[in-house]
């Protein structure tokens, strides 16, 4: 299963995440070196630790799997027969045998509201495929894990106080807030997951409108 790592962060908390990904042997897909521009528009990549795998892709005429099959390797074989559908001149990573992991920027929604960030290590078995990328995600997840959690249902309903400031995406998840994005929110700002819906947004910004944290339309 896909290994997720959700965080809420500014301009500069990302850099902060980009440096350790720089650090522990990241590049972008490609060979080109993993920088960022500060950009918090929520795009997504695609990063590669070539110290401890290549990249292999998938073949263009992918068999369908055996309709029983749910393993996560199925998934993926789903997926990028979707994706050659699409753009059937973009090779489709087989992120399986992969030493790949995927990074989504923040993205300052609206002017108003910091969406989270994210990081993600996709390979299946991951400890059996790529044991040193598995220590790479453990660690990372030790880094993540000395900054404050701000949302945690995992165990059950979220008792971290910070609910109310919180538009969730409605999944099982955890979710810290590096320095900057923590002092926001013991200032009272407002953030949104980004595996919310836009049904879900509308009636966060409908709430906080009413609550006269955000002016009526």
């Amino acid at each position: 299963m896909s290994r997720n790592h959700k965080w809420f962060g500014t301009t500069n908390d990302t850099g902060l995440i980009v440096a350790w990904l720089r650090e522990a042997g990241a590049t972008l897909i490609g060979g080109g070196p993993l920088e960022y521009d500060g950009s918090v528009d929520g795009r997504e990549f695609a990063i590669h630790f070539p110290s401890i795998g290549p990249i292999e892709f998938w073949p263009t005429d992918i068999s369908p799997p055996e309709c029983a099959d749910n393993s996560p390797r199925a998934k993926h074989m789903i997926l990028a027969m979707i994706k050659n559908k699409q753009n059937p001149d973009r090779p489709q990573i087989d992120v399986d045998r992969s030493a790949v992991a995927g990074l989504q920027l923040p993205e300052f929604r609206d002017g108003r509201y910091w969406v989270s960030g994210q990081v993600w290590f996709p390979t299946s078995l991951l400890q059996e495929t790529f044991p040193e990328l598995n220590r790479v995600c453990q660690k990372f997840e030790r880094f993540l894990g000395k900054h404050t959690t701000v949302f945690d249902n995992r165990k059950g309903e979220d008792q971290c106080g910070y609910g109310y400031q919180l538009c969730m995406g409605g999944v099982i998840q955890k979710v810290v807030a590096l320095p900057e994005a923590l002092a926001l929110l013991k200032g009272g700002a407002f953030m949104v997951d980004s595996f919310t819906s836009q049904g879900n947004y509308s009636k966060f910004r409908r709430r906080l409108q009413l609550s006269g944290h955000e002016p009526l339309p």
